[in-house]
């Protein structure tokens, strides 16, 4: 009966955390205390063994008003935790600007290797902003900085005080991209300093902590020495939790098996050595109390060499629950001390609610402890194997909604990867942690000790290589919507309590005799709630005319959707942002549910228009068609995109003045560029001058895509569509996008008087060398009764046709609160 209360005063301060984050209204937080109160009232008397019919006795009216109590109590505590802490976050930050000179105090807590630098953590920090005499001011406490240094002169526990220039997280410009801000705040770092310099340090008394990473870093020594760097960068992950040689190309790899979990330091691998060590110590002969003090503080120390990151702090603090319990002789209940676990975590950092390490890490338990146990199985045979595959498939389920909210697409064959994996993760961390210390005293033993670590990691890397393979390996979803999410957890909870209710009718039966019989409809019946789980996740998004102009620094991309759903791109690269197809385009689409792109449009061969694209097309991501002008330079840029498509199996569309392309009702008309006797030779030829121009229409929907023309070429259009009938469609037109990123030898005031957009779109990079865009082009611009947005500004441009009349929405515009 003692969970019941823990878990609804877990409830109580999430809770609270949520209302006072996301509002305070009345209704508001009414609606989400009695929504989650009653979940947690029904969830404990289902555990009690309540069943319709029985009636509520005096006894248990007391014990749910009791948690009511407890409920409303810690959903008080809950949200004052958070309004203070986010004031006074809120309070300091406001004095803070980038790149400001600021003097730093605060305690060395953990470190990281990234790229041959060392990343300081430091906490407990206060500030001062200006470079008088830190000891003798008043500074200003805030909350951890992270310091970015070329040597390691530190010890884990010293006192530093540096002074520098700061960095402030910047948010995502575009959907789908990294927002350092709300990953770094959710962790409790308020901002960065890189170059600074040490004024003076503290040196710790004690140096455990400082000895415990040193460890880990001498075993990754070890794994180097003795393995490959990709294996030695998987195992150094897993082991000892340094990310130093793991690589892009191993992620990518593990998620699309669905094997990422395991790269991060969690309950698998506490449990795996935790327990181990335990029980090996009390086969040994020690007393329980001896053995668990000892488990104890080795897994504490495990804790201390891996970071105590989130997920690491939650397993251990489990651990140790389950430790106590068994010292003093009582059950362990995991719900108790994932309840627990969630409360402390929550209360030293409430923002870490926001952070996926925690959201992952409890959510994949609940998945074992609440899906997984009500599944009932055989022991042994064909019955001992469904439940692997059913427990497996527990976990995949419950954490299926945060794998698409924040990788927007899901791995379909994870179940059986990990069903294949998981068993032989024991001894892969088992040889990997032995082999490590072993390796500290001899390096011939350790290979051979880590030779079947080998032989695993070969086995999963050629397991997930093969499951990318198979036909439909990564369902891109999209961003789920809230609604979404909910319904799926609803539908979950649902079917958990029915398998649970079943299971107990069949241990109820065996109790008394009879034969637990299977109903034939029982497995279709999970089958296909599954299918209806999935579902729920792959709702299609509404088929509604849209442009988005990414931000992508010094550069052009542009997505189109048509009303019937399909998926256009205009450009698509940067001069002065790396990867940009990796990290800013294809995450968008992605983020967008957008499974392929029905046709890419280049206006030409620029690094600033192509540079994303060609990393698309690299990426295995589909494109369907490519379309070009056909009086297009025929440069290396061109020699080198057109292979790239051709090994991803893309058709190349030629277009010429005046032709026509049909999307269903959506439509691309070239405007230019027209005949060019020297084109082909792709030498003489400016290529800004001959990017195809498009005129796109849907409806009342319309718009035009400039390219780099100037207004030379403007002035060609205006002359060619006074001679055709497509002039007279091309008019009044609802976007427009600023030819060569606003450059004053474009743009012409002519040319845009001619179109009168609504709506005129610039995307250029703050910092540029072209000084776009130019006062000039941006005069024409209003001149012409044109909105000038741009993305340097506002991130994302979205145009919709709203109620008969353009609407811009800026991506940075929406997103008000860093945790959005």
């Amino acid at each position: 009966m003692t969970k019941r209360p823990l878990c609804l005063g877990a409830a109580g301060v999430l809770s609270g955390i949520l209302a006072a984050a996301y509002g305070w209204s009345v209704f508001a937080r009414a609606l989400l205390a009695c929504g989650v109160l009653a979940c947690g009232i029904l969830g404990g008397i289902f555990a009690d063994g309540y069943r319709p019919g029985d009636g509520i006795s005096p006894s248990e009216r007391k014990r749910t008003a009791f948690g009511a109590g407890v409920f409303l109590l810690m959903f008080a505590l809950g949200s004052g935790r958070y309004l203070e802490a986010e004031e006074s976050r809120q309070a300091y930050l406001g004095e803070l600007q980038d790149g400001m000179y600021v003097t730093v105090q605060g305690q060395l807590a953990g470190k990281q290797v990234q790229k041959n630098r060392y990343v300081y953590e430091l906490t407990s920090c206060m500030f001062r902003t200006d470079s008088s005499n830190f000891l003798q001011a008043e500074p200003v406490s805030c909350g951890g900085v992270l310091i970015y240094s070329d040597s390691d002169d530190c010890s884990i526990g010293d006192i530093l005080i540096y002074h520098g220039e700061i960095t402030l997280w910047k948010r995502a410009s575009n959907e789908g991209a990294f927002d350092a801000k709300a990953y770094y705040f959710a962790r409790g770092f308020d901002f960065a300093m890189e170059g600074s310099a040490l004024d003076r340090k503290v040196c710790a008394k004690r140096q455990t902590a400082e000895a415990l990473w040193q460890l880990g870093q001498r075993i990754k020594e070890v794994y180097l020495k003795t393995m490959g760097e990709r294996d030695a960068g998987i195992l150094a992950t897993m082991v000892v939790g340094d990310r130093e040689f793991l690589d892009a190309e191993t992620k990518r790899l593990y998620q699309i098996g669905g094997l990422s979990h395991i790269l991060a330091i969690s309950g698998l691998h506490i449990s795996v050595i935790g327990m181990a060590l335990y029980r090996m110590l009390k086969k040994a002969g020690l007393p329980f109390g001896m053995a668990a003090l000892a488990a104890a503080g080795v897994m504490y120390g495990y804790g201390g060499m891996a970071g105590w990151g989130v997920s690491v702090r939650r397993a251990v603090l489990m651990f140790l629950l389950f430790l106590g319990a068994q010292v003093i002789g009582r059950s362990y209940d995991t719900f108790c001390a994932l309840a627990f676990a969630a409360v402390a975590l929550l209360w030293k950092n409430p923002c870490l609610f926001w952070d996926a390490g925690f959201r992952f890490s409890f959510v994949a338990i609940l998945g074992v402890v609440w899906v997984g146990q009500s599944i009932s199985y055989e022991k042994k045979g064909m019955g001992a194997l469904r439940g692997k595959i059913f427990a497996a498939s527990a976990v995949w389920f419950t954490t299926l909604p945060l794998v698409a909210w924040y990788f927007y697409e899901i791995p379909v064959y994870a179940v059986f990867v990990n069903l294949l994996m998981l068993p032989m993760m024991g001894v892969l961390l088992g040889f990997g942690a032995a082999g490590g210390m072993v390796g500290l005293l001899s390096l011939p033993l350790a290979k051979g000790m880590l030779f079947p670590c080998r032989i695993l990691l070969f086995m999963g890397k050629h397991i997930c290589a093969l499951a990318g393979m198979l036909p439909g390996a990564m369902w891109i979803v999209g961003r789920p919507q809230r609604w979404q999410i909910a319904v799926y957890y609803a539908f979950l909870g649902v079917g958990t309590c029915l398998l649970h209710r079943q299971r107990e009718q069949r241990e109820r039966e065996k109790e008394h005799g009879r034969r637990a019989e299977q109903k034939n409809g029982g497995h279709p019946g999970v089958f296909l709630a599954a299918l209806l789980l999935l579902a729920v996740l792959g709702v299609s998004r509404s088929g509604e005319a849209e442009l988005d102009m990414l931000d992508v620094g010094q550069g052009d991309a542009c997505y189109l959707q048509t009303k019937e759903g399909y998926h256009l791109f205009v450009d698509g690269g940067s001069s002065n942002v790396g990867k940009v197809g990796t990290y800013r385009i294809l995450p968008f689409l992605k983020y967008k549910g957008v499974k392929k792109i029905d046709c890419w449009v280049v206006s030409h061969t620029d690094e600033d228009h192509i540079s994303g694209l060609r990393e698309i097309l690299s990426s295995g991501y589909p494109v369907e068609y490519l379309a070009v002008a056909e009086q297009m330079p025929r440069d290396e840029n061109w020699e080198e995109l057109e292979a790239l498509a051709e090994d991803a199996g893309t058709k190349v569309v030629w277009l010429r003045r005046g032709d026509i392309w049909h999307f269903g009702n959506a439509t691309f008309t070239a405007l230019h560029p027209g005949e060019s006797e020297d084109a082909f030779g792709g030498q003489s030829v400016d290529k800004n001058e001959e990017s195809l121009v498009l005129f796109y229409q849907e409806d009342d929907f319309a718009g035009v895509f400039t390219g780099d023309i100037g207004a030379t070429q403007e002035e060609e259009i205006l002359t060619w569509l006074q001679k055709t009938k497509t002039g007279a469609d091309v008019q009044k037109i609802d976007f427009y996008k600023a030819a060569h990123h606003g450059s004053r030898y474009s743009n012409s005031t002519g040319f845009l008087e001619a179109l009168a957009p609504e709506i005129a779109l610039v995307s250029c990079s703050r910092t540029n060398r072209y000084g776009h865009p130019s006062k000039e082009a941006v005069g024409h611009m209003q001149q012409a009764g044109s909105q000038v947005y741009y993305t340097m500004e506002s991130g994302r441009l979205c145009v919709k046709k709203t109620d008969g009349q353009a609407v811009c929405q800026g991506y940075l515009e929406e997103k008000e609160q860093w945790w959005q």
